[in-house]
């Protein structure tokens, strides 16, 4: 049988790397002990033989080791823990099976202790699958200082040949550019704000794409700029032209719910100006009928972008799901910024939004990684039917780590098209969900994956932040929050 790959972004700034090496370059992140862990889901049939390699920016490799992992499990692969990696490793990876997989990468810079030491940012994106890579990848939002946020685009070389690969920012009408050749196999560029020639100007943003004369993936985070230790973090995919479709849907959206607000960044990626459409479909803090509000902005030409606020389009207190649409019938690419800075610690997620394409119209979901209340964080999970009629069955399986008995849950509600559902607390599951095998309350203290099928075609987030209910092994964590894609299968 032959291998399937991921490619992915590896993070791994050792406690030794000081301040000032990183500051100094601008394109990396602030501060150090930055580490990553690739949660690796085998979406398979049979057991799977998962192997992870990483390489630095010479293009040298590192065996970091391979795992057996039982079907729809998944396999935690933590870069501090590989002993051959040198300290203050930053680079990429490849995950290859002999059976289908899924990966998520964390980036992280908060130590062990659950205290916040070191700095309490995280992050969660998809790893790249080997068959989605391309010569071009598009990044819809990149800052510089804007309102003191900037933007690392990492590009990685998904080829096995030299690559020469240009990165191009756009703000407003005007671009700045950086050029690399010669990318060795598997290896890593980054780019930051500084990078470009000229330099991106100070407090603005745009959109950006890198251009590759072989295939490319690519990992976007959004750091805080001039800090000596970063507190929280944006992380996102980039996008490759599979990726691309003239609607889009966003399964979660809210304005001021629970404090958190909502960007949406539309980077349109055809090739004519167009308007972009954004249609919500939104409860009063997940209660009553649902109600739609749309919004037209633009034309907005050809790799430029255009953002959408929800605290500017929503009433307080709407949660729900958003679909954007190019006008002109051309391509777009959507992230969303889900965010507050007035909890401790803030809640800093983006995620990508998810092409209306066939490779989306699928019934079945996989979500590598997913925490009840482990180690002082949780999650939630955010589905949205994208569907023509409303779906009256979705089920959720949880499956531990480690071997646990998966248990299963199914939505007793309908979900109209476009909406969305959300599962929070699978140890305790909230009213208007249903227990469909397993012992719920067993899941507590635990992390695992999740794997969701429905009767109608459905995409799905995951949403991880601190979290604690009595009898939790540890208390609320110190971390950021951190937020990924589902991958339809």
């Amino acid at each position: 049988m032959s291998k399937k790959v991921l490619l992915v972004i590896t993070v791994l700034i050792a406690m030794l790397v000081s301040f000032s090496l990183v500051a100094a370059q601008q394109s990396q992140l602030p501060g150090s002990g930055w580490w990553s862990g690739q949660q690796i889901q085998n979406v398979g049939s049979s057991n799977a033989s998962v192997v992870f390699q990483a390489y630095d920016s010479t293009g040298a490799s590192f065996a970091c080791g391979n795992k057996s992992v039982a079907p729809g499990a998944s396999a935690n692969f933590l870069t501090i823990d590989c002993s051959a990696l040198p300290a203050g490793f930053v680079g990429s990876a490849v995950v290859s099976a002999d059976q289908p997989i899924a990966a998520v990468v964390n980036v992280v810079n908060m130590s062990t202790n659950w205290d916040g030491t070191g700095g309490r940012a995280a992050g969660l994106y998809r790893g790249t699958d080997g068959s989605n890579v391309a010569t071009e990848v598009a990044f819809p939002l990149m800052k510089n200082n804007f309102f003191g946020r900037s933007t690392a685009l990492y590009v990685q070389n998904a080829s096995d040949q030299a690559n020469d690969i240009t990165v191009t920012i756009r703000v407003g009408a005007n671009t700045y550019t950086k050029s690399f050749t010669g990318v060795k196999p598997y290896a890593m560029v980054v780019v930051g704000p500084a990078d470009t020639q000229p330099a991106m100007p100070n407090n603005s943003y745009g959109s950006a794409k890198a251009v590759g004369t072989k295939s490319l993936a690519g990992t976007a985070l959004e750091y805080q700029t001039n800090v000596p230790v970063g507190n929280n973090l944006h992380a996102y995919t980039a996008f490759t032209p599979q990726d691309f479709a003239a609607t889009a849907y966003c399964p979660l959206a809210r304005s001021n719910a629970y404090t958190l607000n909502t960007g949406i960044n539309v980077q349109n990626v055809g090739a004519s100006a167009q308007k972009i459409k954004v249609t919500y479909s939104y409860t009063m803090l997940g209660q009553g009928a649902i109600q739609t509000k749309s919004f037209e902005k633009g034309p907005v030409e050809p790799n430029a972008g255009v953002s959408f606020f929800t605290w500017e389009e929503l009433p307080a207190g709407a949660i729900g799901s958003a679909v954007v649409e190019g006008m002109g019938g051309g391509n777009i690419a959507v992230i969303v910024n889900d965010e507050t800075f007035t909890l401790n610690p803030a809640r800093v997620t983006a995620y990508s939004c998810f092409p209306d394409n066939a490779a989306t119209k699928t019934n079945k979901v996989v979500l590598p990684q997913y925490k009840e209340f482990f180690l002082g964080d949780t999650a939630g999970l955010q589905i949205q039917n994208v569907g023509a009629a409303a779906a009256t069955n979705i089920r959720v399986t949880y499956y531990p780590n480690g071997g646990g008995t998966p248990v299963t849950f199914k939505n007793t509600n309908p979900v109209g098209p476009n909406a969305s559902f959300n599962l929070y607390r699978v140890s305790n599951p909230l009213p208007g969900v249903s227990v469909v095998s397993g012992t719920p309350s067993t899941l507590l203290n635990t992390f695992g994956s999740i794997v969701v099928e429905s009767d109608q075609p459905v995409v799905a987030i995951v949403n991880e932040e601190p979290g604690f209910t009595p009898g939790a092994a540890k208390p609320a964590s110190n971390q950021d929050a951190k937020l990924y894609e589902g991958f339809n299968q």
